[in-house]
């Protein structure tokens, strides 16, 4: 009689495999310049973060509990001890919502694997170690794969469950990418990624106006710093912890997971190709229907907030939960989690960045008004489209004269789908940093971090991330 009973694959094991065989000439040219790109996107929004209210607050406590000086606080003349450094400055990263994005694993993968290997190479130098840029690359690349097969397996069933996946998965990239820069075997490793694990936490429901939204990257970034540099001095952790049985991460975390997702074309091809950078200051759920919007503003020259009756955004049940929630202004972070919100200063103003997102606009009248006019209904016909299709819309505006204007979109600008040029990744890196920094040292940390594997020493990096 044939046998029914399901094998599951050793998938931690396997990724702490792929991670400490790493190397970079082995790499196709293509995944080291987006790594490179992803580099200069965090970074960016990551300088930008540190002005922030609530990222102001996370360098202070950064400070009140740290005073050695092992690690750069992005945008400050500020060090302080490895952990907190990968804490705050993963805080900052995703301080505003325009870090980047990996659809399908759910996960913001530069927010936690960047900070902590960074962080974690500065405190190797102050022990001696020499560690270069493209030891930084490699890094950075085993933390976004490891971390996103992770999300590809499970992200979207933890979302449904009410877990934030940078906060759950987003702890084995930041593990995998510090085991990396700590040159850790495959079994050490394990161990690492073992004790990530064990670490994963954060809630969505921290989505409608919580600070605390911001720190849950910054947490992983923590947490894979602890992970590596105790698996480092031989402290053990869940050597099966991805796929265990009993109180394993996927298990615990989401229903029906094939872990085998994880391990899918592993070498081959890799996922930080699929990783999207956005072009709007918002959850990712949103973009759709801000793409929409404003192809109908280009096409329709009369079209504006005033002639609107009502607009209908048709959507998954999954953007629907995360994003389609009745909007009432009770912070920046709520603001920006919402999609009818999204929708109706995109209409009014004729873009979605960082200038439409403040304290005094997220609870305009005027903006509010219209949002009262936003239906947004999930509809079974999307969600038929599966996890690739989850951001999928479409949208109409009932104008006051009776006319009725359509779009659809299944992905955003942005995506792996329709990704933006490298020129207008470096003009989104341009137009953030140059709030921190004069233009001359815009251009020169730019020039430093797209030519990273020339670098000798990373702290020709991270001393630019200084004032």
């Amino acid at each position: 009689m044939a046998s029914h009973v399901r094998v599951v694959p050793s998938v931690t094991k396997e990724l702490s495999e792929f991670t400490s065989a790493l190397k970079l000439k082995d790499l196709p040219r293509d995944v080291i310049e987006k790594t490179k790109l992803c580099i200069l996107d965090a970074l960016a929004c990551g300088l930008y973060g540190s002005k922030l209210p609530w990222g102001e607050l996370a360098i202070q406590f950064g400070q009140s509990f740290g005073k050695a000086d092992e690690a750069t606080v992005f945008g400050t003349n500020i060090k302080i001890p490895a952990d907190l450094a990968a804490l705050v400055n993963g805080t900052l990263i995703q301080s505003f919502e325009i870090d980047d994005l990996h659809k399908i694993a759910v996960i913001h993968p530069g927010a936690e694997v960047i900070p902590a290997v960074l962080a974690t190479a500065e405190k190797r130098i102050l022990e001696g170690e020499v560690i270069n840029g493209e030891k930084v690359i490699l890094s950075v690349l085993a933390g976004y794969e490891v971390g996103c097969r992770v999300g590809v397996a499970s992200g979207a069933l933890q979302l449904k469950r009410g877990f934030h996946p940078s906060a759950t998965s987003g702890v084995f990239g930041a593990a995998a990418g510090v085991a990396k820069i700590l040159d850790l075997d495959k079994d050490r490793t394990s161990h690492s990624l073992g004790i990530a694990g064990t670490q994963s936490a954060g809630l969505m429901s921290a989505q409608y106006g919580a600070m605390a939204k911001r720190m849950n990257a910054g947490r992983s970034a923590q947490s894979g710093v602890y992970a590596g540099i105790l698996s480092q001095m031989g402290f053990t952790g869940i050597t099966d912890v991805l796929e265990a049985e009993y109180g394993g991460f996927f298990t615990s975390f989401a229903d029906n997971v094939r872990p085998e997702d994880a391990l899918v074309n592993l070498g081959c091809e890799f996922e930080v190709i699929n990783v999207g950078f956005k072009a709007y200051a918002c959850c990712g759920s949103n973009h759709t229907s801000i793409d929409v919007i404003l192809e109908l503003l280009e096409q329709h020259s009369g079209l504006n907030a005033e002639n609107v009756n009502q607009i209908i955004i048709y959507t998954t049940s999954t953007t629907k939960k995360h994003v389609g929630w009745e909007y009432v202004p009770s912070g920046m972070t709520g603001a920006q989690m919402n999609l009818a919100y999204a929708v109706a200063v995109t209409l009014t103003d004729g873009e979605c960045f960082i200038d439409q997102y403040h304290e005094e606009r997220i609870a305009d009248p005027t903006l509010l008004n219209l949002i009262n006019k936003i239906k947004i209904i999930p509809v079974e016909r999307l969600d038929k489209l599966g996890r690739e299709g989850r951001h999928a819309i479409e949208l109409e505006v009932h104008l006051k004269n009776g006319s009725v204007l359509r779009g659809n979109r299944v992905h955003a600008r942005g995506s792996s789908y329709f990704p933006l040029t490298d020129g207008e990744v470096k003009t989104k890196f341009e137009k953030l940093v140059k709030t921190i920094f004069p233009i001359d040292k815009v251009e020169k940390l730019k020039e430093v971090i797209l030519h990273l594997e020339d670098c000798s020493d990373v702290r020709e990096l991270t001393k630019l991330l200084q004032l």
